[in-house]
């Protein structure tokens, strides 16, 4: 990364860093956390663009924990740097190989401020700024193992929007209100900027455009904690303006439902597995179903118990319309086996290998193999973040939490 981006970072990180907080402020005031994630992919067979692909995403993310003493403010931001080439491009695909393929840019992604009203028992909340849809909605923990991007968020609500919704790699502002009445029970809703980002500048370090004409994207869902480790999710969401699919097609305005099932298979604890379906307006976008599912194991091997391994599939079926106008087919079916070695706590590797059945991204693509490398180096402070942990340990999480991994 060039040295000026560098210096924007790190002043960036140390202006939250420096603001004032309670001295009784616990957990810590502050913290800062740094992840870099770097891929390197070979198409081993397919029709559109055989070769290989490198691609790299640097995020750093801080937060701040009760400024000025006030009790239950908190405030986040987060820049990521993204480089490389497309490697859906090479494969043709719609639900994207690798989810942090994004054009070449540094851009503030989050930046927003939180009051909390309540404990740990119960509380209300109420988030506004910029901010990642996907981080509080449609957010499934078992399957962050798995790279392509359908696995961290549906492609039927993925796919949709002017410039898709608020996730990375562009995100919008929006009003965020959560009420966890007890702790099997969570209600979120929000309000997102209708296009997200500024589609006339791609690239901007802060992309942002509020126009009357790009409505908003509501969203809602329920989470019912079965227990710690188990969870049944439902929600909807919909833009208030139309969309247009395609020349010549009559606007549109998309919404759909969604609704998800993870935890421990019963009578052990090693393995883990979820299911996500989800239903979109079929003339407003490409993609109107979508079937998510697969299995994950941690510690399969007690020599290595925080390596994980798993298998999972991703469906995404195609609207009438779309097929008419674009010559795609039904749908598009994405295979993917993927193992996360922990190399250190703040370091890990992970070989993974793809297999996309009827890529929809180019009429009549050949079903294509790609083989992947990822490699996973975090830094935080005052706390280290796990490489083979993903969510952004920055942010408190809401909510029951899994039970801990055991101690190596």
């Amino acid at each position: 990364m060039p040295t000026h981006r560098r210096l924007a970072l790190s002043a960036l990180v140390i202006g939250l860093a420096s603001s004032p907080a309670a001295a009784d402020a616990a957990p810590p005031s502050f913290s800062i956390a740094a992840r870099e994630t770097a891929d390197l992919w070979d198409e081993l067979a397919g029709s559109v663009n055989t070769g290989a692909v490198m691609l790299n995403k640097f995020q750093i993310s801080a937060s701040v924990s009760r400024p000025f003493g006030l009790p239950g403010l908190s405030a986040h931001a987060q820049v990521f740097r993204t480089d490389g080439h497309s490697l859906s491009a090479h494969v043709g695909d719609i639900q994207t190989v690798s989810n942090i393929e994004a054009l070449t840019t540094t851009r503030l992604f989050e930046s927003w401020v939180e009051q909390r009203f309540g404990d740990d028992r119960a509380s209300f909340a109420v988030r506004a700024g910029l901010m990642d849809l996907n981080a509080d909605f449609d957010a499934l923990d078992t399957p962050t193992l798995f790279i392509n991007s359908s696995h961290g968020i549906g492609p039927d609500i993925s796919r949709s929007g002017v410039n898709g919704p608020s996730i990375f790699p562009v995100s919008s502002l929006g009003l965020r209100l959560s009420w966890l009445p007890s702790q099997k029970w969570t209600f979120r809703v929000a309000a997102f900027d209708g296009v997200a980002g500024d589609p006339d500048r791609p690239k901007a370090f802060v992309a942002v455009r509020l126009a009357r004409r790009d409505g908003a994207l509501l969203i809602a869902e329920a989470d019912y904690h079965l227990s710690d480790a188990a969870t049944v999710a439902a929600g909807a969401w919909g833009y208030t303006a139309d969309q247009v699919l395609a020349s010549g097609f009559a606007p549109h305005r998309d919404r759909g439902f969604y609704a998800s099932i993870e935890g421990p298979i019963p009578g052990q604890t090693i393995w883990r597995a979820w299911a996500r379906a989800g239903v979109a307006d079929g003339d407003a976008q490409i993609v109107r179903s979508y079937l998510g599912l697969g299995l994950v194991g941690q510690g399969v091997w007690r020599s290595r118990p925080e390596d994980r391994v798993g298998i999972a599939v991703a469906h995404a079926g195609i609207g009438r319309p779309a097929r008419a106008a674009f010559g795609l087919g039904r749908a598009e079916t994405n295979f993917e086996a993927s193992y996360q070695y922990r190399l250190r706590n703040t370091l890990a590797v992970q070989p993974d290998v793809q297999y996309i059945l009827h890529p929809e991204g180019a009429p009549h693509a050949a079903n294509a193999l790609v083989l992947g490398l990822r490699l996973i180096l975090t830094a935080g402070y005052p706390h280290q973040s796990p490489a083979t942990d993903s969510a952004d340990p920055t942010v408190a999480p809401e909510g029951p939490q899994p039970p801990a991994a055991p101690a190596t």
